[in-house]
């Protein structure tokens, strides 16, 4: 009785919304906190081994400095990746502080999550929404079952930080965007693009901020005052652009030439995501990693022509609304625009056509603007306000509290990629992995058949050796522990009575093929060659560990 009477102080008599600031964005952190109580079980999964159970960098102090230098995924030994020192250096503080526990880390999340809603309310406020605006947009928002994939996924904890550090940096600007208030926002801009190379938008938002605030939004001249931020995004992209030309590409492309070289083809598919974005804002059901998108080639067909009919219908809504009740729309569709741009693919080729995690910050400014634009069908329905925001509240908490269930682990994340016809190849290696962990050698092993056969057909070379290296463990029926490391002796202990020794030695013998320095395929063969009386093979595949070794000690020579 006493949470139900305070909850009731937070409403005021005559008004649907919370009577003050405070309140309301208590009622926001609780509302989050509720949604997500179902994710505190959930285990690491797909990238979240790489970038936390298996970064070596996280693990010690001196590291540390190897850590903010080199790309997220080198400290698993792995070249690709994105250069993001603010993600990586928080993981490590949590892992020093608590070590690997996925309480923890799914602590961060949660607490970014409910951060960035009561900023976005702030941001709301300070930008002159209204107050019942604000708080609704930014608590729906919040609760959004669209968005699990941003909280619920440890590995996404870069989206959530960007997204905070644009939000502080544009409640620094408003409401007059003064010049040393363009300073201080530099701050958050380094930060947030230490975070995530979308955040490289940020002065693009601002410009849309300034649009919607000041009065003076036609005047080109006034937008020049931030001319400090589209300088610094502009040498960030010359930077980038130079380490991908020195470098390659930090992300594995496709590969499909039809989108890579077709900047026409990039367009139609991104003009055919914007439909989908849209039914899964307003019915966010089968909501699943590695969808499957296919590539469009043509106007001709319903998708990426309803498209073309959403942008420019957009464009006529910023063209024409510009009077105070159409603003806030225009400014929710030019910044929706804005923050979704550097993941269309259209100038930069993307490796993942459609994702849900990525329409996390292009939602915030559209569902306030969307938010403020159906505030005026209920000026004299306040009642009915209060009754439709609390139903939709209930109902987007709800799906949120049981989507976070799909993340429960590497099995439960498979099978919902599977079932609606998702790329469920992809998390295969991740899945086999997993079942050997837990024993399940039979599993296992087929989901490193599927891992193989989906590895060579999209030509991941770099991929093939660990993953004959697991495969030759399940044939074993040897378990890899969260770092998967295995002794031979565990290889010895594993042979007498085992039908599957040929299998076995067949995979580690592709292990050399595709890596002939691989020192510890070499020491299982010649356990192995050693148990079957084998001594010629053995002593030659001893030979080959011992000169590895010597290689490794010796590497000028």
């Amino acid at each position: 009785m006493k949470n139900i009477a305070t909850v009731k102080k937070l409403f005021s008599k005559g008004s649907p919304w919370p009577s003050k600031v405070s309140h309301a964005r208590i009622l926001i952190c609780f509302a989050v906190l509720a949604a997500y109580a179902s994710v505190w079980r959930n285990e690491f999964v797909y990238d979240d081994l790489l970038l936390i159970v298996q970064n070596v960098f996280l693990r010690h102090w001196n590291t540390l400095p190897q850590l903010l230098t080199s790309l997220n995924y080198a400290g698993n030994g792995h070249a690709e990746g994105f250069y993001r020192p603010v993600q990586m250096l928080l993981y490590f503080l949590i892992y020093q502080a608590f070590g690997l526990s996925t309480v923890a880390f799914h602590a961060l999340n949660v607490a970014l999550q409910a951060l960035n809603a009561c900023l976005l309310h702030h941001f709301g406020l300070r930008a002159g929404f209204k107050k019942g605006v604000a708080f609704a947009a930014a608590l729906l928002w919040a609760l959004h079952p669209l968005h699990t994939i941003d909280v619920a996924y440890m590995a996404s904890t870069a989206e959530l930080l960007w997204s905070c550090f644009c939000l502080l940096g544009l409640i620094t600007l408003l409401p007059d965007f003064t010049p040393h208030k363009i300073w201080r926002a530099m701050v958050f801009f380094v930060l947030a693009l230490g975070c995530k190379e979308s955040a490289v938008v940020f002065p693009a938002l601002a410009a849309i901020t300034f649009f919607f605030t000041n009065k003076e939004r036609t005047r080109f001249s006034a937008y020049v005052k931030i001319w400090p931020l589209w300088l610094l995004s502009v040498c960030y992209i010359v930077i980038w652009l130079l380490f991908r030309h020195l470098h390659g590409s930090s992300i594995d492309i496709s590969g499909v030439p039809l989108y890579t070289d077709h900047v026409v083809n990039r367009i139609l598919t991104s003009l055919a995501t914007l439909p989908a974005y849209t039914m899964l804002m307003i019915l966010p059901l089968q909501l699943h990693i590695n969808r499957v998108f296919p590539l469009f080639t043509t106007l001709l067909i319903w998708p990426p022509m309803v498209g073309v009919v959403m942008v420019a219908l957009s464009l006529l809504q910023i063209f024409f609304g510009r009077a105070r009740r159409g603003l806030a729309l225009s400014f929710g569709l030019l910044w929706f625009a804005v923050a979704l741009s550097p993941v269309t693919g259209i100038v930069v080729p993307v490796d993942t056509v459609f994702n849900e995690g990525w329409v996390y910050v292009p939602s915030m400014g559209l569902f306030l603007g969307v938010a403020q634009t159906a505030s005026g069908f209920f000026e004299k329905r306040k009642n009915a306000a209060r009754v439709m925001m609390a139903v939709l509240a209930v109902a987007l908490g709800t799906a949120t509290f049981l989507q976070n269930r799909v993340w429960r682990n590497t099995e439960s994340l498979y099978f919902n990629i599977v079932n609606y016809g998702g790329h469920g190849d992809v998390l295969s290696n991740t899945l086999g992995l997993s079942y050997l962990q837990q024993g399940k050698f039979d599993q296992a092993a087929e989901q490193f058949q599927d891992a193989l056969d989906y590895a060579e057909r999209h030509h991941k070379t770099e991929w093939l050796a660990d993953i004959h290296l697991r495969l030759a463990m399940a044939w074993l029926g040897v378990s890899m522990n969260e770092g998967e490391n295995v002794s031979t002796g565990d290889v010895i202990a594993a042979l007498p009575g085992n039908k599957h020794i040929a299998e076995a030695v067949g995979e580690l013998g592709q292990v050399l093929q595709n890596n002939p320095d691989f020192y510890w395929a070499h020491q299982a063969l010649a356990a192995i060659y050693r148990y079957q009386h084998n001594d010629q093979m053995a002593d030659f595949h001893d030979r080959q560990a011992k000169e590895i070794l010597q290689k490794q000690a010796n590497p000028g020579r």
